[in-house]
C-alpha cells in the first residue's frame, strides 16, 4: 500500500509492467551442511542452461531450522538430492544434509538424511510450522479429534445440536 502522498513516477504511471523478480537465493549445500531443514520441493526442472552444459535441477523452498533463514526457488542439482525430492514435490521434507561415500576420483555426494524419527527434530519443525502459521493467543482454537474448531464449525455444530467427535 502506497503512502497516500505518494506521487507516481512517471513510468509508475503508464508502465503496466512490474520489474522481474530476482533469481531464487544462492544457497548451497555446503551452507546447509548438517542443518535441520524443512524442505519443499517444487517442481524438476530440466534443460537448464549452465556453464557445463544442459542439466536438471529441482527447485526448492526451505526453512533452515538452525538459522530460521527462509529459501526459496533454490536449485539442487545434485543427482541424489535430485533423486530424494523428485517423489516428494508439493510435500514437505524433514532432513538434513549431510555428505555421502566418496567414489573413486569424485567428490562424495550430497545426501539427505531423515529426521522425520528423530523426536527433538521434529518438534522443532512442528513448532516452527505452528509460529509461522499460527493465529493469535485470543484465536486459538480447539482441535477435536483432528478438526478444529472455529467459531463456523462451532456454530454449525451448534445449529445442528451436535456434539464434538
Amino acid at each position: 500500500m502506497q503512502h497516500p502522498n505518494h506521487k507516481p513516477k512517471e513510468n509508475e504511471m503508464t508502465s503496466p509492467f512490474a520489474a522481474p523478480a530476482q533469481s531464487g537465493d544462492s544457497v548451497k549445500p555446503a551452507d546447509l551442511q548438517g542443518h535441520l531443514l524443512i524442505i519443499k520441493p517444487v517442481e524438476y526442472k530440466t534443460g537448464i542452461q549452465t556453464t557445463l552444459g544442459e542439466a536438471e535441477a529441482i527447485e526448492v523452498d526451505l526453512v533452515d531450522l538452525d538459522t530460521n533463514e527462509e529459501h526459496t526457488s533454490v536449485l539442487f542439482f545434485n543427482i541424489a538430492l535430485r533423486s530424494a525430492l523428485k517423489p516428494n514435490i508439493g510435500k514437505s521434507v524433514l532432513a538434513r544434509i549431510g555428505q555421502g561415500v566418496a567414489k573413486p576420483g569424485k567428490s562424495a555426494p550430497w545426501i539427505l538424511v531423515d529426521a522425520t524419527t528423530d523426536a527433538a527434530a521434529v518438534a522443532k519443525a512442528t513448532a516452527y510450522l505452528a509460529g509461522s502459521i499460527a493465529a493469535p493467543a485470543a484465536t486459538v482454537n480447539a482441535v477435536v479429534n483432528g478438526v478444529e474448531m472455529t467459531p463456523e464449525v462451532q456454530a454449525l455444530m451448534d445449529k445442528l445440536g451436535a456434539r464434538p467427535f
